[in-house]
């Protein structure tokens, strides 16, 4: 009996040793858990060039891996990477395929391989509220009423209904063609919604997540998650069901949705989604950076995340300043040092903070959208080493990678510090949020704790030094843009330098 114990146990191990690793997330094979991660969002066709087409591809990012990962990230959002006949991806051709611009599945195995032996998850776009006119399914779908896949479309012969605006304002019935009948398509003529009211459709959606889980994604961002159908009941009892079998696949899968609305209108979906994205937050911090009047932004983040949390507790926020959708950061608030304290909130703050590739250069970009996702610059000097496939108006020598790595003020070198302290920091990572008073609309004070640790984040952005309440005691200081002190001593308040951010630990 010891014998076939034993002879059984080594079969495990070989088993294990051929096989354990196929598909392996980085949740599985890193301890650690999806929430406190710092992600990076790219758009692969202008982040970094491998084969000097001036084109951004895959093999470009598996080069950048270890530029991020000093950085300090630990997960990257990769904009669409499908077959798609726009420049920007989200209308897919074919789910099973990379875009041939882009490189091979083997190439993104490779990023994959790569990434995770860095510990870095990667969470692909995942684009299925609609498809492209030049889907093969699409295709057949428009020309033949009796197609497997006319069904998997939205149609109508009705002539009222092209005249019909959508819950997103939008005109979505569009002619097909010269024949008397018209799909349905809220974004863009150019996108056909998809009918989740066809059994197949789901069943096909669920074959292409499980088809990039099997190869190891770490997770998805839901694009349009709130456009699946119009009404918000039937998009949540969807996302339950899509992430039920999700979960069933890989049980540390990720499901990011896009729910561009109200933080009550997003709540519903915090019962589906193990994460969406908090644009009204981002929207506050720049507005109250902007004006010089954040000492209730932590306040409405607590509020905010209860109401988020209230049908999940294990609900992960994802914290952003802008994204490919909108004008960058920088070209809002126009100001180094405002960029500066606005980034100290969002990356301090719990949950997954996301940076928008080149935000961390301070890279500007005002719409059309060409004009936010412009090449990352990596060399003012020798171009050949930024990506070509739309001209820059940013200012090289300012943003260039290769001049910001070695200024000591530099937008890029605070990412990297702050990230450094977030990283090194269990209460900065995965604390709870305390808001403190600061009695000065232009001080934002903060506490993070996780079990017996702490950080409390203090932000002036007034142009003056100004004194607040902090609590007895003495201080480590384990970030300051202005002091050089490594201790900080309170007798019940402190003074702040004009512009002055400071993490502290006590």
């Amino acid at each position: 009996m010891k014998k076939k114990i034993s002879f059984l146990i080594l079969l495990i191990m070989i088993s294990n040793l051929f096989f354990g690793c196929k598909g392996q997330t980085v949740a599985q094979s890193k301890e650690g858990e999806y929430g406190g991660r710092a992600f990076y969002e790219i758009f692969v066709r202008a982040f970094n060039d491998s084969n000097g087409d001036g084109i951004g591809d895959i093999k470009g990012v598996t080069q950048k891996l270890d530029y991020l990962k000093e950085l300090g990230i630990e997960g990257i959002w990769l904009m669409p990477i499908n077959d798609s006949p726009s420049y920007h991806g989200y209308d897919v051709t074919d789910y099973y395929s990379i875009n041939p611009q882009y490189g091979t599945m083997e190439d993104f195995k490779e990023l994959l391989k790569e990434a995770h032996k860095r510990g870095i998850m990667i969470m692909m776009d995942l684009v299925i509220n609609h498809t492209s006119t030049e889907n093969k399914w699409f295709k057949e779908a428009r020309q033949d009423k009796n197609s497997k896949y006319r069904d998997w479309y939205v149609w109508t012969e009705d002539k009222n209904k092209a005249s019909e605006t959508s819950a997103m304002g939008t005109a979505p019935w569009i002619k097909n063609g010269d024949k008397e009948e018209y799909y349905y398509a809220i974004f863009w003529e150019g996108m056909p919604d998809l009918n989740f009211d066809n059994g197949e459709v789901k069943e096909e959606v669920k074959n292409i997540a499980k088809f990039y889980m099997d190869m190891g994604v770490d997770g998805f961002r839901l694009d349009a998650a709130k456009w699946i159908y119009e009404a918000s009941d039937k998009n949540v009892a969807w996302w339950n069901e899509f992430n039920d079998y999700v979960k069933s696949v890989n049980k540390k899968a990720i499901l990011l949705g896009e729910v561009w609305d109200n933080t009550y209108a997003m709540a519903p979906y915090s019962k589906a989604l193990d994460s969406m994205f908090c644009f009204s937050l981002g929207e506050n911090i720049i507005k109250g950076v902007n004006s010089e009047s954040i000492k209730d932004i932590a306040s409405q983040i607590e509020d905010d995340y209860d109401t988020l949390k209230g049908e999940n507790k294990d609900f992960v926020p994802a914290t952003f300043l802008t994204n490919h959708d909108q004008n960058r950061v920088m070209s809002v608030l126009n100001d180094d040092e405002k960029m500066k304290q606005a980034a100290a909130i969002y990356l301090t703050l719990p949950g997954n903070p996301f940076i928008y590739y080149g935000e961390e250069l301070g890279m500007t970009g005002v719409k059309p959208d060409e004009a936010i996702r412009e090449p990352f610059i990596w060399d003012n000097k020798d171009l050949s080493k930024n990506t070509s496939w739309e001209s820059s108006t940013n200012e090289l020598d300012k943003v260039a990678f290769n001049i910001q790595k070695n200024d000591k003020e530099s937008i890029y070198n605070f990412y990297k510090s702050i990230l450094s302290v977030r990283s090194s920091s269990k209460a900065l990572k995965y604390g709870e949020l305390v808001p403190l008073d600061s009695e000065e609309s232009s001080v934002l004070i903060f506490k993070r704790t996780k079990d017996k640790e702490n950080a409390t984040v203090i932000i002036n952005s007034s142009k003056e030094d100004k004194n607040i309440k902090l609590e007895q005691g003495k201080y480590k200081v384990l970030y300051s843009n202005i002091r050089k002190d490594k201790k900080v001593v309170s007798k019940g308040t402190i003074t702040l330098k004009s512009g002055e951010i400071i993490i502290l630990n006590n």
